[in-house]
């Protein structure tokens, strides 16, 4: 065997932690900076449920056509970030007594399936998404690396995705 050998062909799950940072810079340009993690989060957890359903040609694209789809259903979701800067003029809070039950409901649903989470992912998913920590501090915190802080926040996210039916 020589010294050169020729490159292996990049599987479609290989590596897609390491477009992260190519992620976080795509959305800060475009989303608010509050919004720049659940997205490239929402982005893995799309990539992880479909990655054995096709094969992946283009990895680098598909993952890019995914992250603008994830930004165009934040922005037809006016709870998450507004389509435009400018406010409409008309006020609706579109609170209603159905609306608050359903609300309740979907959030006794989320602690249930947080509870159910293995206790370390639980508690890394916890630090990142309640406390704000960021992935450095929390694989400072647990001795882990940033990466398995990634993975840990994406077992989480796949779950509750399943547990409270947002799968797709």
């Amino acid at each position: 065997m020589t010294s050169r050998q020729t490159p292996k062909k990049r599987d479609e799950g290989e590596g897609i932690e390491s477009f992260a940072p190519a992620l976080r810079r795509y959305f800060s340009k475009r989303a608010p900076a509050a919004d720049v993690e659940d997205f490239v989060q929402e982005v893995f957890v799309r990539m992880q449920s479909r990655r054995s359903e096709i094969g992946i040609e283009n990895l680098q694209g598909y993952l890019f056509t995914v992250a603008a789809n994830v930004l165009k259903g934040a922005r037809s979701s006016p709870h998450i970030l507004p389509s435009n800067g400018e406010d409409s003029g008309e006020y609706s809070d579109g609170l209603t007594p159905e609306r608050i039950v359903i609300a309740r409901f979907d959030a006794a649903r989320l602690v249930e399936a947080i509870e159910n989470l293995s206790p370390r992912t639980r508690e890394i998913f916890v630090a990142h998404r309640f406390e704000d920590m960021t992935y450095g501090a929390i694989a400072s915190l647990y001795g882990i690396s940033v990466s398995a802080v990634e993975k840990h926040i994406m077992a989480a996210l796949r779950s509750l995705s399943a547990t409270i039916g947002r799968g797709e």
